[in-house]
């Protein structure tokens, strides 16, 4: 921890990306705040920091309209761009901030807050210490990285470019930090990771391995994962959901494409088969279970058939809800050269298309929740009306009337009475 600022200055910070992103954000928020910086809004801020996401163009130019709008509005404040642009575009970002902070240099915020009238650029290959333990803020839910970096290079992906190779931090150091989350209050823990499935490799111990031992911490209700890659995903992780009290029956298995052809280009490692073998596992284990996925549509030379066999995954599936995007170039992936590129309007035909029968799917799944009883823990205030809202095992949020004394933490169960579009309403029991 860095020595106190001399005086109260005042910081803000603009997150643009995956959950990999607000746990950095989370982390430079506390670096802040033990510093003695008082969080505001943009234009009060002496700092500024926007988290960058690179993974399609659109997010990769935020940053720099972001920044232009920062300095319009907030001529006096210093501007720190980190994230995965910075990683990667460091040398055009310098011109626009007065620090650029790579995604391996989260620690260098450590010295920033006591050199905020100084500049720097601090963009390495690797980071210094895996298994250092960033600060949490306090809160019901929480983030822990198990792992950073990806070693796959699928052909559109630009995240091993910016987040490095493979690194798995130990499990020593991973449950030192749940265990002090849990000690501060929290109830549920999110687990981070590129593929989480390949943490361990190096380390002779594997995923399914570190998940039974958290499982044993005292006071941790439960247990979630993001993201697994299919290539990865074991019989052995579907056991460890069925028979371990804490872990969620809950999924993200991203498709990404059902032609077999496009994922060969994609680089998955999978076919459709492949994947759809571990999926009815899952749901002939899981009797409750959730999936969800992530779909791209229009990667380069997509023809209407392959499309097609991603609609018919959707429709096989009935993913619970899925995050689906257009192909977008990105720098330095093998992808971009690929020919004939898709046009930019059939590639919106089909991302509706495709969202439309994804939406169907999901107010149908939810309708059919109704009259069911969940296990829900509660996490606040609901914002439609006098109601608390929390999530179920399978990751839905479910709102329900305020009653007696029921409060942030408490595991509470719910009768379904309505389905909305992204959510349900229910009452206590």
């Amino acid at each position: 921890m860095g020595k106190k600022v001399s005086k109260k200055m005042k910081f803000h910070i603009k997150t643009y990306g995956c959950q990999m992103n607000e746990r950095d954000s989370e982390k430079v928020y506390c670096i802040f705040e033990e510093a003695g910086f008082v969080e505001s809004g943009i234009e009060d801020a002496d700092v500024v920091v926007v988290n960058s996401c690179a993974v399609r163009e659109k997010a990769e130019s935020k940053i720099y309209s972001e920044i232009g709008r920062i300095k319009s509005i907030n001529k006096k404040a210093k501007v720190i761009a980190m994230g995965c642009v910075a990683q990667f575009n460091y040398e055009k970002l310098k011109r626009v901030s007065d620090f650029v902070v790579g995604t391996s240099a989260i620690d260098k915020f450590y010295d920033i807050v006591n050199n905020i009238e100084s500049k720097g650029i601090f963009v390495y290959d690797k980071m210094d210490n895996a298994n250092y333990i960033f600060p949490h803020r306090k809160g019901i839910n929480a983030f822990v990285d198990i792992m950073y970096g990806c070693n796959n290079f699928c052909t559109y992906c630009i995240v091993p470019f910016t987040r490095g190779r493979e690194i798995s931090r130990t499990k020593e150091s991973i449950i030192e930090e749940i265990k002090q989350l849990v000690d501060n209050g929290t109830k549920e823990v999110m687990l981070l990771g590129q593929n989480v499935n390949s943490y361990g490799h190096k380390l002779g111990y594997s995923f399914v391995d570190l998940l039974y031992d958290i499982d044993k911490i005292d006071g941790l209700e439960r247990l979630r994962f993001t993201t697994s890659h299919p290539k990865d995903f074991s019989s052995d992780l579907i056991y460890a959901i069925r028979d371990l009290n804490t872990l969620c029956e809950h999924i993200h298995l991203p498709i990404q494409s059902g032609s077999n052809r496009i994922l060969k280009l994609m680089k998955r490692g999978y076919t459709k088969e492949e994947y759809l073998e571990k999926v009815y596992l899952y749901k002939e284990i899981i009797h409750k279970g959730s999936i969800t996925t992530d779909i791209i549509v229009g990667f380069p030379t997509e023809t209407e058939d392959d499309f097609q066999e991603t609609i018919n995954i959707v429709k096989d599936v009935e993913y619970d809800t899925s995050f689906s995007f257009k192909y977008s170039k990105r720098p330095l992936t093998k992808a971009k050269d690929i020919e004939p590129q898709v046009d930019e309007d059939v590639k919106l035909k089909r991302l509706n298309r495709l969202q439309d029968l994804q939406a169907s799917i999901t107010q149908k799944k939810n309708r059919e929740s109704v009259d069911n009883i969940f296990e829900v823990l509660v996490e606040g205030k609901s914002k439609k009306g006098n109601m608390l809202f929390g999530r179920n095992r399978q990751n839905t949020v479910v709102n329900f009337e305020f009653k007696g004394n029921i409060k942030p933490g408490d595991v509470v169960n719910v009768k379904i009475t309505k389905a909305l579009k992204h959510s349900l309403v229910g009452e206590l029991l």
